[in-house]
């Protein structure tokens, strides 16, 4: 088997929760023996949003990184084994803003000297020896790693500035970034983003729209002539602006995309699933009793008035459903399904004797045999609204595979309670339940009967 990552399953997950199931992520095919270099990261989450790692047997941190709890990105290194066990254990939280998480899991055998940021799917390779700006981006175009051309390290976002200051320990460090060709128009200089205007102006200037800038306090200010920029000034995290003649160390940048789903290493894997944080949820009860096989419950949301599919589950023996909801302002319908069984002679004898009792002219009084209101409704096989010697005969039909019976009767919680042996005709039950998502979650219970089920048994009680 080849080497490769298998993708976790998308989910749903629910805001404002905290060790949510994200497993799924397996490596596959990589030497038992081999030290890799895995990363996990969260694409642009939603604010809020992070993960953690709860196995980490095995594993040791990555340049930079030092907890396993409440991150965005983290680099580790392992074996395949306890790289899966972790994986196994991955556990998203959530805060209050809704949104797509895209998590990225990438793995290769582990480089030693270079770094690799999970959430832009690059790699980065600092230089301690001092170069000159000019020296610094020759030589970054100088290295290939992995199948990509080397370009000097460009700083585009937030997060890639604080990648650069937790995993490279040299300060004043040059990137790609200078105002030489006019003065106070600085540009990227290299890389995918090469020409791109940032900033108009020295003193902070007159940031452009859409762009990334981190300058201390005062700079850019071109003292003496400085038109070259290096971050982690005097070991701090901003920018500022020096002359070119200057020896710095820098850093090598390799990648040109912007997600690690895009990545063309050599010898690098990576796999990615889009999962959304949701409003709220649906959730509630099935009641049923102790079966072999339990009911089922698809969620869909009606769209233009056609139902599209989201989620199946079984609702197993305690009867508890939930789905995440997402979106919001939306109409949702719940359609349960159940395979009929479980109709016996015990159901024919108690609807058989209690017709008896109706008919014959010595006890005219019902309910001496079927003691249960909800028997009533279950018992009226042919469903006329009365019970009468018609559905004995469906059911001892059924019995004898004659004509069996395969209906299902699902109601809302409270009209199945309300059921009695006067009103059993009156209280119809649904095929679906239709229920209004606005801002906050939605119990529904609910109960069933199967037709001819006289003594309950498989039906709700």
């Amino acid at each position: 088997m080849g080497q490769s990552i298998t993708s976790a399953p998308s989910r749903i997950f629910q805001y404002n929760t905290s060790s949510q199931d994200a497993s799924g992520f397996v490596l596959n095919g990589f030497n038992s023996s081999d030290v890799l270099l895995a990363s996990i990261g969260l694409v642009n989450p939603p604010a809020g949003t992070t993960f953690s790692i709860t196995t980490t047997t095995g594993l040791s941190f990555a340049t930079g990184y030092n907890t396993w709890s409440n991150i965005i990105r983290i680099s580790f290194t392992g074996t395949m084994s306890n790289i899966n066990n972790a994986l196994n254990s991955l556990k998203i939280n959530t805060g209050g803003t809704l949104g797509n998480v895209q998590i990225s899991v990438s793995a290769t055998v582990n480089p030693v000297g270079y770094y690799y940021n999970a959430i832009n799917g690059h790699f980065y390779r600092p230089i301690s020896t001092g170069a000159t700006y000019d020296n610094a981006k020759t030589l970054s175009t100088q290295q290939s790693f992995k199948g990509q051309t080397g370009y000097l390290v460009t700083i585009t976002s937030q997060d890639e500035q604080n990648f650069i200051i937790a995993n490279v320990p040299q300060n004043n460090i040059w990137f790609a970034l200078t105002d030489r060709l006019q003065e106070g128009y600085w540009r990227v200089d290299a890389g995918p983003e090469n020409g791109t205007l940032i900033n108009i102006g020295n003193y902070n200037g007159n940031p452009q729209p859409g762009t990334y800038q981190n300058w201390c306090g005062g700079e850019p200010n071109d003292a003496g002539g400085e038109d070259y920029a290096v971050t982690k000034w005097g070991g701090g995290g901003c920018w500022n602006d020096l002359p070119s003649s200057y020896n710095c160390a820098y850093v090598i940048e390799f990648g040109t995309w912007s997600n690690p789903q895009d990545q063309t290493f050599t010898g690098f894997y990576a796999a990615n699933t889009t999962n959304q944080v949701s409003l709220g949820s649906i959730s509630g009860t099935i009641s049923v009793p102790t079966l072999t096989t339990y009911p089922t419950i698809s969620l869909y949301r009606v769209v233009s008035n056609s139902d599209v599919f989201i989620e199946t589950k079984t609702v197993t023996s305690n009867g508890y459903y939930t789905f995440s909801i997402p979106f919001q302002n939306s109409t949702y319908k719940l359609v349960p399904s159940f395979s009929v069984y479980g109709v016996t002679s015990a159901d024919f004898n108690l609807v058989y004797d209690e017709c008896r009792n109706i008919n014959t002219p010595l006890n005219t009084t019902s309910g001496l045999v079927m003691t249960g209101n909800r028997q009533w409704k279950a018992a009226d096989v042919n469903k006329n609204g009365k019970l009468d010697l018609g559905d004995a005969y469906l059911v001892a039909s059924h019995i004898t595979n004659f004509r069996p019976l395969t209906e299902v009767l699902w109601f809302n919680a409270t009209d199945y309670n309300n059921i009695t042996r006067f009103n059993f005709g009156t209280i119809n039950p649904v095929s679906s339940f239709t229920i209004n998502i606005a801002t906050s979650s939605v119990v529904q219970n609910i109960k069933y009967c199967i037709l001819g089920d006289v003594n309950l048994s498989h039906s709700s009680q």
